[in-house]
């Protein structure tokens, strides 16, 4: 699954959205549930540390263990492998787990709704036209186009990948990365070798460039602000760049993560933005209830000119596909195509609503 995932991310193609999504969703979610236990240990240390207070992360591994919570925080190395990254023994500094855990965590959750997203070149190059101003813009969660889901930005240089999840209420993680790198995250066997991201133990992790954002509150006309991720800079960085504009790998800022998120989610929302949602079932061989649900890809294009007609003149069009399928290749205005008509082709049933 991998493996035809990297290969579609060479020239990605609107029906190849799901195989995209389940790759994630095995990369990613593995991960998230490998590293939880460790992650949560660290806010309940700091708890520990400020007012003894023991947590239920720490009980459960002074269980495990046989250890009292102050034996587990001084021999935190031992147990937990926390201490000075790139020790002989692949440790991790405290934060930066918690930090790659939650890049893992926006990846896996990013696919859990099966929201997928397709951006034309033509689209994606006025998505990037509109980074210089996004800042500006007052973002609500009800301004998302999904509270989670992926979207590629088509580009002939190579598309951009965008994935997002609210984590609570205004609390946004969203991350943005190439396709070229995306096919490098989906590849990482956990093998060490030189120059990876983050090494934990035996294991090399690759998590995705990340930002948290406290979206805007209804009403306050205010753009979204940042949160700081600790512990997680990129390699090779200047020393002198501000730890609260840093992300993880690869080198992009929150800043430049959130400018293209914005611009995405305001041309979602423009008249001249021309979208066709289909939805496709998962095929009888899927492995997890996630995978098990249909997928909603909206394919976003340029409308040259503005759509003059009222929205009760506006018509939709909505197709529900059985399988996975490249095109239906049934062009938008097909006068043979009637309302309510049903169109069966390679085992595949297709229903139109115009």
């Amino acid at each position: 699954m991998r493996r035809q995932a990297q290969q579609a991310l060479a020239d990605l193609e609107p029906a190849q959205m799901p195989l995209l999504l389940d790759a994630l969703d095995d990369t990613a979610t593995p991960v998230v549930e490998h590293l939880e236990p460790f992650a949560w240990v660290v806010p309940e240390f700091e708890e520990f540390r400020a007012t003894r207070t023991i947590g239920p992360t720490i009980a459960w591994w002074s269980e495990f263990h046989g250890q009292s919570a102050e034996s587990l925080l001084v021999h935190s190395e031992r147990y937990f492998c926390f201490g000075p990254e790139g020790s002989a023994i692949g440790a991790i500094e405290e934060h930066a787990m918690l930090g790659m855990y939650g890049a893992y965590r926006c990846t896996s959750a990013a696919t859990a709704d099966r929201h997928a997203y397709y951006a034309s070149e033509e689209m994606t190059a006025h998505i990037l036209a509109h980074r210089e101003t996004s800042a500006e813009v007052s973002v609500t969660p009800e301004n998302l186009p999904s509270p989670s889901g992926v979207a590629y930005l088509a580009r002939p240089e190579g598309g951009l990948v965008l994935l997002w999840t609210i984590q609570h209420d205004t609390l946004l993680s969203v991350q943005l990365v190439s396709a070229f790198e995306l096919a490098e995250f989906l590849g990482n066997d956990g093998e060490a070798r030189p120059g990876a991201a983050y090494r934990y133990l035996d294991h090399v992790y690759l998590p995705l460039p990340t930002a948290e954002v406290e979206l805007s509150s209804p009403g306050s006309g205010t753009p979204p602000g940042f949160n700081k991720i600790d512990g997680l800079t990129p390699a090779g960085t200047d020393t002198d760049v501000p730890h609260e504009a840093l992300t993880n790998n690869h080198g992009r800022t929150s800043a430049q993560i959130l400018a293209v998120f914005v611009a995405f989610t305001h041309m979602c929302r423009q008249q001249t933005t021309q979208t066709e949602s289909t939805t496709v079932f998962a095929a009888n061989s899927a492995t997890t209830p996630r995978r098990k649900k249909p997928t909603q890809i909206t394919h976003m294009s340029y409308r040259t000119q503005p759509s003059t007609r009222t929205n009760d003149e506006t018509p939709t069009r909505r197709w529900t596909e059985q399988g996975h399928c490249k095109s239906s290749g049934i062009p938008a205005n097909d006068a043979t195509t009637q309302a309510g008509s049903r169109l069966t082709c390679s085992g595949i049933s297709i229903s139109y609503d115009s």
